[in-house]
């Protein structure tokens, strides 16, 4: 399936130049050095104990949007022991170049592509985007069409589970050192417009050898309330939300939900 890229040269991810695959093709080099640390094992345990629960007699499909380097893949692949089927989108080609070389099973099959454009055919028992990965969507509309191919895509008693911080009130500009060594200083610096829910930023990488890199990222964030109004008129209804992966209840003051939406038609 090809990838149609959004327009490079439109302002809709909010910084001038950024597309759909711009963020994976300037980390995808060290995404997972940056990203080994996640905390999110929580969420692979409440993944592989959901499919334990509805899939226990039979091998699972299973969709992974913005699959990236396949980290969360990975480990889901670890904690099942049935031969489920593995499909992963991105829009990034050089994520998925580094995915094929981790060296997974030949049940898990990848489609470049932008997931708020199309999605691969099949009727999916999960689907799941770790991470804050469905804000890397530039707008409203674009998450409203990703949901809508999503709850396409799903069966009836399939599942979308989604991993997302629950957004704060800090506002402006910050900037900040992320690393520094004898001969590198990675800062990062961004902005965030509370009014349109966007933040964006870059990582500066300066080294003695390779001299300057830049990192872009963008992003749009949506709270809970906001995703469950935006997820129905898609088509899908929230059955369950927590704090963690391990059942911990979701309140007021949760910095991170994981959700579970199930389609509604």
């Amino acid at each position: 399936m090809p990838y149609l890229p959004h327009d490079e040269q439109t302002n809709e991810y909010g910084l001038s130049g950024y597309g759909a695959s711009t963020y994976g093709d300037a980390f995808a080099d060290v995404y997972d050095e940056w990203y080994e640390s996640l905390d999110d094992a929580d969420f692979v345990r409440f993944m592989a104990m959901h499919l334990n629960t509805h899939c226990a007699q039979r091998n699972a499909l299973v969709l992974e949007l913005g699959v990236g380097t396949g980290r969360l893949l990975a480990q889901l692949i670890a904690a099942r022991s049935h031969q489920d089927v593995f499909v992963g989108v991105d829009s990034s080609a050089a994520m998925l170049a580094v995915l094929a070389k981790r060296g997974l099973p030949s049940c898990v099959s990848t489609v470049c592509c932008d997931m708020s454009r199309d999605l691969p055919p099949g009727s999916f028992d999960l689907v799941f985007v770790g991470y804050n990965t469905l804000f890397n969507l530039p707008s409203e509309q674009s998450l409203s069409v990703c949901l809508s191919l999503v709850a396409s895509r799903i069966q009836p008693d399939g599942f979308l589970i989604i991993d997302a911080v629950v957004p704060n009130d800090a506002d402006g500009d910050n900037v900040s050192v992320r690393s520094i060594t004898a001969d590198r200083v990675v800062l990062s610096i961004s902005t965030h417009n509370r009014a349109s829910q966007h933040i964006s930023g870059q990582f500066i990488e300066f080294s003695q050898s390779d001299g300057v890199r830049l990192r872009p990222w963008a992003l749009t964030y949506w709270t809970p309330s906001q995703l469950d109004t935006i997820a129905s008129a898609a088509g899908l209804k929230l059955v369950d939300r927590y704090a963690t992966g391990d059942g911990q209840p979701f309140t007021s003051d949760s910095p991170r939900h994981i959700s579970r939406y199930q389609t509604s038609r």
